[in-house]
C-alpha cells in the first residue's frame, strides 16, 4: 500500500471567551473550569486576574487578619485558597509558549495572544479599559484592601473592556446572588451603560440559539457536574464602535472621542 501523497488538516478557530476573575478565583473549581474550557473555547484571562495572582502573598494574609471587615461601600470577594494555589502552581510549571489560555498584558511581549500577536489588540484594549474606568468615576481606590479579597466591580470593568476589545466576545461570569446582576453588568451600569437582559420568554434573537450552544459546549467539556458546584452562571456581551487601532483613526479628534458613547451590552442567565 502506498503512502498517501496528500494530507489535509482542517482547523477551526474556537470562539473567544473572557473569564471574569471572580468566577475563577473565588471558587475552588475555578482553575479546573478554565482549563476544561480550553477543549471547546478560547478562554481569555484579564489583566486584573494576573495582578491578583502577582499579589498572592498579600492575598494569603487575608486568612490571618482579625481586623473588622471593610466598610459596606468597600465591596470585596474573598479568593479561594485552593483556587489561588492551583493558579500559582499552573503558572510556575507552564512554559510561556505552552499556555492554552490567552491574555493582554502590560505590553505586547507580556501578552499571550495566540495567532493574534499584534500591537493593535493591546492598544485597543488600553484605550477601552482606560476610558471605561473614567466613565465609572473610580473614586474607588486603585489600591484596594487586598487582604479582604477581590474588588469584583473593578475587575469586572477589566472583563468588559476585554470583551469589547475582542469584538463583543462572550463573558462567562457568575450571578453573585439571586436578585443581583452579574458583576460585569453591575460594573457597566456604574459606568452609565445599560446592559439589556435577554429574557428567554420573549427572546427572538440569536442569543437564544447561542445560549443552547454554550450549554452544549459546557456539557461537551464535561462541566455539567462541576457547574453544580458553582453559583448560577451568566453570559455577557459588550460591543463598542472601536474596532481599529487608535493610531489608524482618520483624525486625531476620533482618538479623543469616548469609544463607549454608543456601546451596547447584553446578558442572559445560562
Amino acid at each position: 500500500m502506498h503512502t498517501a501523497d496528500l494530507s489535509l488538516r482542517v482547523s477551526l478557530r474556537k470562539q473567544p471567551c473572557v473569564l471574569d476573575p471572580t468566577l475563577i478565583l473565588a471558587h475552588a473549581h475555578g482553575p479546573e473550569l478554565a482549563m476544561r474550557l480550553t477543549q471547546v473555547l478560547e478562554p481569555w484571562l484579564t489583566r486584573s486576574f494576573w495582578q491578583i495572582i502577582d499579589s498572592s502573598e498579600l492575598l494569603e494574609q487575608q486568612r490571618s487578619f482579625a481586623a473588622a471587615p471593610p466598610a459596606p461601600e468597600s465591596l470585596h470577594v474573598r479568593t479561594d485558597a485552593t483556587a489561588l494555589t492551583s493558579w500559582i502552581a499552573l503558572r510556575d510549571r507552564t512554559d510561556a509558549s505552552s499556555w492554552p489560555l490567552r491574555w493582554v498584558g502590560d505590553n505586547l511581549s507580556e501578552s499571550q495572544l495566540g495567532n493574534e500577536d499584534c500591537l493593535e489588540i493591546v492598544e485597543r484594549y488600553e484605550q477601552l479599559a482606560r476610558t471605561l474606568e473614567d466613565r465609572a468615576g473610580l473614586g474607588r481606590s486603585r489600591c484596594p484592601a487586598w487582604h479582604y479579597g477581590i474588588d469584583p466591580i473593578l475587575t469586572a470593568l477589566d472583563t468588559a473592556a476585554l470583551s469589547a476589545t475582542l469584538g463583543g466576545a462572550l463573558i462567562l461570569c457568575e450571578i453573585p446572588t439571586r436578585d443581583a446582576a452579574p458583576w460585569p453588568v453591575q460594573a457597566l451600569s456604574l459606568s452609565g451603560l445599560h446592559p439589556l437582559r435577554i429574557d428567554d420568554a420573549t427572546n427572538d434573537s440569536l442569543f437564544d440559539t447561542e445560549r443552547e450552544w454554550v450549554r452544549d459546549v459546557l456539557v461537551t467539556a464535561g462541566l455539567s457536574v462541576l457547574a453544580q458546584r458553582l453559583p448560577p452562571l451568566a453570559i455577557v456581551h459588550v460591543l463598542t464602535d472601536l474596532v481599529a487601532s487608535p493610531q489608524t483613526a482618520n483624525d486625531s479628534a476620533d482618538t479623543q472621542a469616548d469609544p463607549w458613547s454608543s456601546a451596547q451590552a447584553w446578558w442572559y442567565v445560562l
